[in-house]
């Protein structure tokens, strides 16, 4: 859903290492194994069949990207998935089961292109309540300001459309019922959703996605279909961590219209 001409016709990657259509950075961090299952089948973020209860809701916490090498049209990927961690934990809102979930993609001959960690939870049922905004987190990063992107309203045609193009069919992102039947007060914004936007805005800033090493995002917060979301960020440069080796640490965030910050995310990106 990025409009970037680069992602639509065939051309050579200015750089000249790499030809034909370059994936954008986050597109190949879903659950590709999943191709092919019946629609309505109960797993979703993840090819795991995890034995959650009844009714409980999956929620994505947080997410952290390796990339390693481009990804580009006519490859051949391997998708490896595996549980990390899990624990439970009683919160405000009840019952949590948190757990993280593994996925590298690597090509035919076995090199890995990505690395994706997913962070997850899992909640019990709740009576349909309004989305607690909280304490507002600051954003990190205290050098030159990126540009800001602004994208919205984002509807819930928007999400089904992502859904379908990430493969994570997550029912609380598209259907009102079901996200209410679960204590939401409606279908919420994808996490994986402002993570790419994200992306997309190192990309921007940079002019070329290759050159973003590392991505690490923080969800705080959800944001309800129909929001307009604003991304920004700036370099980091305190304490020794402006600079990584030949790298650039900036701090990301997303921030919905009514001024809440509702993702926080840290990059690593090539500094030429």
């Amino acid at each position: 859903m990025d409009p970037d001409p680069r992602y639509r016709p065939e051309t050579r990657h200015p750089r000249g290492d790499c030809t034909g259509l370059v994936a954008p950075a986050t597109f190949f961090g879903s659950a590709t194994g999943l191709r092919g299952i019946p629609a309505g089948d109960a797993r979703t973020m993840s090819a795991l069949d995890l034995p959650f209860p009844s009714g409980w809701a999956n929620l994505a916490t947080g997410d952290e990207f390796e990339f390693y090498s481009p990804v580009t049209a006519g490859m051949t990927l391997m998708a490896h998935e595996r549980l990390l961690d899990t624990y439970e934990k009683q919160g405000r809102s009840g019952r949590l089961i948190f757990y993280d979930i593994e996925k590298v993609f690597a090509r035919s001959d076995g090199e890995p292109v990505l690395r994706r960690v997913l962070h997850c939870a899992a909640r019990e049922p709740l009576p349909v309540r309004s989305l607690d905004a909280g304490p507002t987190p600051e954003p990190v990063g205290n050098g030159l300001e990126l540009p800001h992107l602004v994208v919205g309203p984002v509807l819930v045609r928007h999400l089904a459309m992502f859904a379908t193009a990430t493969a994570e069919f997550v029912d609380i992102h598209y259907d009102a019922d079901y996200a209410r039947s679960v204590g939401l007060p409606g279908p919420i914004i994808q996490g994986l959703y402002k993570t790419a936007l994200m992306a997309r805005l190192l990309k921007d800033w940079t002019g070329d996605s290759l050159r973003i090493r590392s991505l690490s995002v923080q969800h705080r917060a959800m944001d309800l279909a129909g929001n307009t979301l604003t991304v920004g960020g700036s370099i980091d440069t305190g304490a020794a961590s402006a600079r990584h080796g030949e790298d650039i640490i900036c701090g990301v965030w997303v921030r919905n219209q009514a001024g809440l910050v509702t993702s926080l995310g840290s990059a690593r990106v090539a500094a030429d």
